[in-house]
């Protein structure tokens, strides 16, 4: 409840900073009622930025009911073979407004092609007006062939969506050692509080609401779990293999090694390429697994290597410097 409460006046604060910054920002009543307006432009954004942007464009929409939204999406040419054919900005245009609760109705999402880098445009359509037409300006690029290629990379998410704010599925991969670290401080941090809360005047009722509140938390389903332990798989990944001959593939997966047991995140990742074995009938020995070292967080490549092609080489982040104890 809380992550949602800072969600939403993240984006409110954003979309006020936002409706400044857009392209002309003129309503459709304003214009020639039979040409398109383009109401905002935009590159690479995070998700509190691409909400306030969206929110502000159906407000114009709201401002004039008989126009049409348009979203042209072009994709960047540093992007990932994966993602030649689908489009991560539109699905996360997509959450947005299902999180906002918008009507998805109003709008077009088009695919503008490759530019140098990534972009979006949002315009709004009058009744009777011609669509924008795309402005791509560089060629779509080819899937390489003949030599080793990253295809796509995933950030394996432990937690879920903001109903699971306490529930994160990779704590069953932290190392033992570190687990009773954590179980201890909590307990000191619980003793700390309880000893602040017998020292204070807080009324007891309000120690009843709390308890009552925390006891509503719901947990994922197992469904749920399940899918997002797997939700890094690209099974894509598998069909370009199939398509070129004498290829195969190469999952290498980052972890902290010294924070969770890589002997069970392997397990996982084994886990998952059995299921994209399955789904798309590659034999098993065409997909090798490498832990690839040391990141922060728990990452995985997913590499094409063609017939006469090198193994990729792990790219592991240095450890910082640990300050030396007093």
């Amino acid at each position: 409840m809380l992550r949602k409460i800072i969600q939403v006046l993240a984006l409110t604060f954003l979309l006020v900073l936002v409706s400044f910054g857009q392209d002309d920002g003129a309503s459709v009543e304003s214009q020639d009622s039979k040409i398109p307006i383009k109401v905002d432009e935009f590159g690479a954004v995070g998700e509190c930025d691409l909400g306030a942007r969206i929110q502000n464009f159906f407000i114009e929409l709201n401002n004039n009911t008989s126009a049409t939204g348009y979203i042209i999406i072009y994709q960047g040419k540093d992007i990932l073979p994966a993602e030649y054919d689908s489009n991560r900005m539109e699905r996360r245009i997509k959450d947005n407004i299902r999180f906002l609760r918008l009507d998805a109705s109003r709008i077009v999402i088009v695919s503008g092609g490759f530019r140098d880098e990534l972009a979006t445009e949002l315009h709004l359509v009058p009744d009777g007006a011609e669509a924008p037409v795309p402005t791509a300006t560089i060629p779509a690029p080819a899937i390489p062939k003949n030599k080793t290629f990253l295809y796509d990379n995933k950030t394996i998410y432990g937690g879920y969506d903001d109903d699971y704010d306490n529930y994160n599925f990779l704590d069953e991969f932290i190392l033992a050692s570190v687990q009773a670290k954590l179980d201890e401080e909590n307990r000191l941090a619980e003793e700390a509080a309880k000893s602040e809360e017998l020292n204070s005047e807080v009324p007891a009722e309000t120690e009843v609401e709390a308890v009552e509140e925390n006891s509503e938390i719901e947990k994922p389903t197992a469904e749920e779990i399940e899918e997002a332990k797997f939700s890094w798989m690209n099974k894509k990944f598998a069909d370009v293999i199939k398509n070129q001959k004498g290829t195969k593939g190469v999952i290498i997966f980052y972890a902290d090694n010294e924070y969770y047991d890589v002997g069970k995140l392997q397990s996982l990742i084994e886990e998952g390429k059995q299921k994209i074995v399955e789904a798309k009938k590659v034999p098993a020995e065409k997909i090798e697994i490498v832990y690839g070292g040391y990141r922060e967080i728990v990452e995985t490549e997913f590499w094409i290597v063609p017939k006469e092609g090198e193994n990729p080489t792990p790219t592991p982040k240095e450890r910082p410097i640990e300050e030396p104890e007093n």
